[in-house]
C-alpha cells in the first residue's frame, strides 16, 4: 500500500488540512466588522466560500477513497474486461479509467452548480443546459483524449526514451488547444456575437492599437445563460486572438471600468505573461514525464497490473495531481506577480481609480469573499487579495466606500 499510503500523506492530508484551515480562519471572519464589501454582501460571501470549501473537502476524501479502489482492484478489473494487448484496447482503458474517474466528480459540480450556485443567485441555467455541457465534456475527452492517448500509447510502446517525445506531442497538443479554444471549442459551449456597442468597440480598438495587439475580433458571450458572474478575457493565441466579453459585464460594468479591465488584460498580452505562464505548465509537464518514465515496478505490481502503456499514462494521471499540488504555490507566485504588473499596465493606460472600481465591482457582482489564509491563499490564489491589489494603485479608500 505504499502508493496509497503516498498518495494520502502528500496530497490528501494537506489538502484536507488547508481545507480545515481555511473554514477556521472564514468562520472567525464571519462576524467581525466587514472588509471591503458591504455587511450583508462580506456575511453572503462567507457563507458561500465555507459551502464551497466543505463541498471541496469531501470531494478530496472520495478521491483517495477511489484512488485506493483502484490500486486494491479496481485497475485490474478494468484490465480483465478490455483487449489491452492491442493500441485500441489501451486506448479503451485510459478513457475508461478517465470516464469512471469523472463520474465520480460529477455529483460534487452538479450539486455546486444546480444547488449552491442556484442558491446565491449565480447559476441561471438548469439541469437541461448542465447535462448538454456535460455530455459535450465528456465528448470532447472521448474525441480529443482519445487521440492524444492513442499517440502517447504507440510511442510509449515503440520508442526508447519515449518520454522526450511524449513531452512534444503534449507540448503540441496545449498549445494547439490554446489556438483551437476561441473559435472551436468554446462555441460548443456558448454563443459569441461581435459587439454592436459602436462606441464601446471603437474605444476597444483604440485601446489594443496603443499597445499593438491585433485581434480577429471583440465578440460578446452569452454567460449570462448559465452564470451571473462577470468577466473578460482575450482567447486564443497569434491569429486566432480574440476579445471577450461576457454579457453580464456589460449589463453591470461602465464603460471606463471595461476598458479598465481590458487594459489590464492587454498588460498581460504586452508582457508575454501567457507564454513565460506555459513555459511553466510545459515544465512540469515535462518533470512529470520524467518521474513517470522511471517508476519501479513494484508499484504497478501493488496495482496487480504489468508495467505497459496504458498503465504508465494511467499512473501518469494519478500522480499528476500530488505532484501538481506542489508545483501550484510556485505557478501561484508567478501568476500573482504577473497580475500586479497587469493591473500597472492597465491604469497607465486608463487610471488607477478606473481599474481600482472594476476590481471592485467584480468582487460584489462575483460574490468573492475579500480574505483568505495565507497558506492557503498560496496554494490556490492565481490573484492577490483585492486590498493589496488596491494599495498598490493608491485606491485603498474606494474599498470603505462599499461599506455601510
Amino acid at each position: 500500500m505504499s502508493f496509497v499510503l503516498f498518495y494520502g500523506l502528500f496530497l490528501t492530508l494537506p489538502k484536507m488540512l488547508l481545507s480545515i484551515i481555511e473554514l477556521r480562519f472564514l468562520k472567525t471572519q464571519y462576524n467581525k466588522k466587514p472588509y471591503i464589501l458591504d455587511s450583508t454582501s462580506f456575511k453572503k460571501a462567507a457563507n458561500y466560500s465555507i459551502i464551497k470549501e466543505k463541498i471541496s473537502f469531501l470531494n478530496t476524501l472520495v478521491d483517495f477513497c477511489l484512488l485506493w479502489v483502484w490500486i486494491l482492484f479496481g485497475l485490474q478489473i478494468l484490465e480483465s474486461l478490455l483487449p489491452t494487448n492491442s493500441l485500441l484496447g489501451s486506448t479503451l482503458f485510459v478513457l475508461l479509467f478517465l470516464f469512471i474517474q469523472s463520474l465520480f466528480s460529477l455529483p460534487f459540480d452538479a450539486y455546486k452548480t444546480l444547488v449552491i450556485d442556484k442558491k446565491f443567485g449565480f447559476a441561471k441555467g438548469g439541469i437541461k443546459l448542465f447535462l448538454a455541457d456535460t455530455i459535450k465534456s465528456f465528448l470532447l475527452l472521448l474525441i480529443l483524449g482519445g487521440i492524444l492517448i492513442f499517440i502517447f500509447t504507440w510511442i510509449i510502446a515503440n520508442i526508447p526514451s519515449w518520454e522526450f517525445y511524449a513531452f512534444i506531442i503534449g507540448a503540441l497538443f496545449i498549445i494547439g488547444t490554446n489556438l483551437l479554444y476561441p473559435t472551436l471549442i468554446a462555441p460548443l459551449f456558448n454563443k459569441f456575437t461581435p459587439l454592436e456597442d459602436k462606441d464601446l468597440s471603437n474605444a476597444i480598438q483604440d485601446l489594443l492599437t496603443k499597445v499593438g495587439f491585433h485581434s480577429n475580433g471583440v465578440f460578446v458571450m452569452d454567460a449570462s445563460r448559465r452564470d451571473g458572474r462577470l468577466n473578460a478575457y482575450f482567447g486564443g493565441i497569434g491569429k486566432t486572438k480574440r476579445v471577450i466579453l461576457f454579457d453580464t459585464l456589460l449589463e453591470k460594468i461602465p464603460k471606463d471600468s471595461i476598458l479598465a479591465v481590458l487594459g489590464h488584460e492587454l498588460g498581460h498580452f504586452k508582457r508575454n505573461d501567457i507564454y513565460k505562464m506555459m513555459v511553466l505548465v510545459l515544465s512540469f509537464f515535462f518533470v512529470l514525464l520524467l518521474l513517470i518514465a522511471n517508476l519501479p515496478q513494484s508499484l504497478f505490481a501493488e496495482a496487480n497490473i504489468v508495467q505497459s502503456p496504458h498503465s504508465i499514462i494511467v499512473f501518469l494521471l494519478l500522480l499528476s495531481a500530488p505532484i501538481g499540488f506542489y508545483f501550484t504555490p510556485i505557478l501561484g507566485y508567478f501568476s500573482r506577480k504577473n497580475e500586479y504588473n497587469a493591473d500597472q499596465f492597465g491604469a497607465k493606460l486608463t487610471s488607477n481609480e478606473a481599474l481600482a472600481k472594476a476590481l471592485l465591482l467584480l468582487v460584489k457582482e462575483n460574490n468573492s469573499f475579500p480574505l483568505s489564509h495565507k497558506l492557503y491563499m498560496r496554494f490556490y490564489y492565481t490573484h492577490p487579495p483585492l486590498m493589496a491589489r488596491l494599495i498598490a494603485l493608491n485606491c485603498e479608500h474606494l474599498a470603505f466606500e462599499n461599506q455601510k
